[in-house]
């Protein structure tokens, strides 16, 4: 997610503590499918404190809640007395047909179709709210042994967690269309900077040309957008040619992501839950910017780029158009996707993805065709 916004989402309460640190070590070994962690980014007695957009009541669990935790009832709409839309389709339900709604928010009404969305895990079931030392990534069962290539997901989350559904449902919907794709569960503030998270990017890559055969993507989104643009910078870097003898990775896919990293360095619009933990180290973050604007040092594979118009978190004006523009003064190949997909955060609303494999497909990745 980004990063003005949350700090509008901030409510009084007690500081968010993180879990304290074990042995640290400076590169951890990152696995593929580990066994589950036990240990969650934030001791339990303080998820009461949690940002709305990790907590996520609505989406998360067996158990239909409103986005303020209250346990949803079934009603019939009479088309008469109940006349909202449905908070995720924004259509209005059919008078006659189930609905669900909310008994201390009236207006949070869901509708039979969009009840039987899927639902993300509840959050101490939550692979990427746990492991807060250890990075690895996280692959879908689909069986896809044919197919060519594979995209490492970076979910975002203001470097300070990770957002469930810009992970596991981005690699499933992936896989529905042939590509396969994992999660990359990388390091955060405040115990780590941008190079730990960077070192876990690059880590992933090693691992996942080792495993399979086929180019490598990388699709970040916001916060996880920063991350994959700060290590394609090192495509012509002397230091990764000397190192491996290919680029980082052969192409990346940002998605609203937080290009100009400036907002980071402003205690009024970082928007940290932990903002006396993660403030102080977050200058990390603002290394890259100059060479991610399109300064010296730019450098960048070809790019798939998606940008909303009413996105006031990373305003495309400030982030993606400048990134857009630096790809074009070097003559990167480059798709870029802007118009109102509404609000920053749309995860994979929009129809953007459709457009996205068949850039992807382009580029060799996916399962042949007839198979």
């Amino acid at each position: 997610m980004g990063k003005g916004w949350l700090a509008k989402q901030q409510t009084a309460g007690p500081k968010l503590k993180t879990c304290k640190a074990s042995t640290l070590k400076a590169r951890p070994h990152l696995q593929l499918d580990p066994p589950a962690s036990k240990r969650p980014l934030i001791p339990k007695q303080h998820w009461r404190n949690l940002p709305g957009w990790i907590v996520l009541h609505a989406e998360r669990g067996n158990l239909a809640k409103c986005w303020e935790g209250h346990r949803l009832e079934s009603k019939i709409q009479d088309g008469r007395g109940q006349k909202s839309d449905c908070v995720w389709c924004e259509k209005r339900p059919k008078g006659g047909s189930s609905v669900q709604i909310c008994p201390k928010c009236p207006w949070w009404v869901v509708c039979s179709s969009c009840a039987c969305r899927p639902r993300l895990p509840k959050l101490q079931d939550d692979p990427l709210f746990h492991g807060p030392d250890s990075p690895c990534l996280l692959s879908s069962k689909a069986n896809l042994c044919n197919s060519s290539g594979t995209v490492i997901i970076c979910p975002g989350g203001n470097y300070e967690y990770l957002v469930p559904h810009e992970g596991m449902p981005a690699v499933e919907c992936l896989a529905a269309r042939g590509i396969r794709a994992v999660v990359l569960r990388y390091r955060l503030l405040p115990r780590y900077g941008l190079n730990d998270a960077l070192q876990d990017l690059r880590s992933a890559v090693a691992v996942v040309r080792k495993t399979h055969t086929g180019p490598v993507a990388a699709m970040g989104f916001s916060a996880g957008g920063h991350l994959v643009a700060s290590l394609a910078l090192e495509t012509n870097s002397s230091d990764t040619k000397k190192q491996s003898g290919r680029k980082p990775f052969d192409a990346q896919v940002l998605v609203y992501p937080c290009i100009d990293s400036s907002d980071w360095g402003d205690e009024d619009c970082c928007g940290f839950s932990d903002f006396d933990s993660c403030f102080p180290v977050a200058r990390s973050l603002l290394a890259r910017r100059e060479a991610l604007l399109g300064g010296r040092g730019f450098a960048a594979p070809p790019t798939f780029m998606v940008a909303s118009t009413k996105d006031e978190a990373s305003p495309p004006k400030h982030h993606t158009d400048r990134y857009v523009s630096a790809l074009r003064k070097r003559h990167v190949p480059f798709a870029y996707l802007r118009r109102n997909y509404g609000p920053h955060g749309f995860g994979l609303a929009g129809g953007w993805m459709e457009s996205c494999v068949e850039w992807l497909e382009a580029r060799g990745f996916g399962c042949p065709k007839g198979t």
